[in-house]
């Protein structure tokens, strides 16, 4: 709006000074919004000028392969560590040993159990014994030399229990 549009209307100065002032605060606001949205504007296209030429369906491919990759090999290491277990639990010698005589393709983690393991194991303990500990306790060894098969107390430990019955000592 201009000045001499409102004085050829026939309004007194301080009218259009009035209106004038009133649009000024009007057109500053607008200019204050179009300032505020090319900047916004400068900014995103400098934004989008630093993905000029990228590939966003190859990124999201990408992406999901790296997750599929992440999360395969999260599994291996879990079932790996549950194997490893298992073969503890089993009192293998080596697990490196007991490992090529089974089939990974059967075994496989559900939770934290293993499925498919214990038959292999079972048939790995049968055909290859040697690699798995004997579960075969020592024989109790109390210093004294004891005689005949089934243990029983040989002639210095029948005197020496002679003697405590003679001085009451019991045993």
């Amino acid at each position: 709006m201009k000045r001499d549009f409102l004085e050829g209307m026939g309004l007194s100065k301080e009218n259009v000074d009035s209106i004038m002032a009133e649009n000024g605060k009007d057109i500053k606001a607008v200019q204050d919004e179009l300032t505020t949205a090319n900047t916004t504007i400068t900014t995103l296209k400098n934004t989008v000028a630093k993905f000029d030429g990228v590939d966003i369906e190859k990124l999201k491919g990408d992406a999901a392969t790296w997750e599929k990759k992440y999360n395969d090999d999260i599994n291996a290491l879990k079932l790996n560590s549950a194997l490893e277990t298992a073969l503890v639990g089993a009192k293998v010698r080596d697990a490196k040993a007991v490992k090529p005589f089974l089939n990974m393709e059967l075994i496989k983690l559900d939770g934290d159990k293993l499925l498919g393991f214990d038959e292999q194991l079972k048939n790995v303990r049968e055909t290859k014994g040697f690699l798995f500990e004997e579960d075969i306790k020592p024989a109790f060894k109390t210093g004294i030399k004891q005689s005949g098969a089934d243990g029983g107390n040989d002639k210095k430990e029948e005197a020496n229990a002679a003697l405590r019955a003679a001085f009451g000592k019991g045993e």
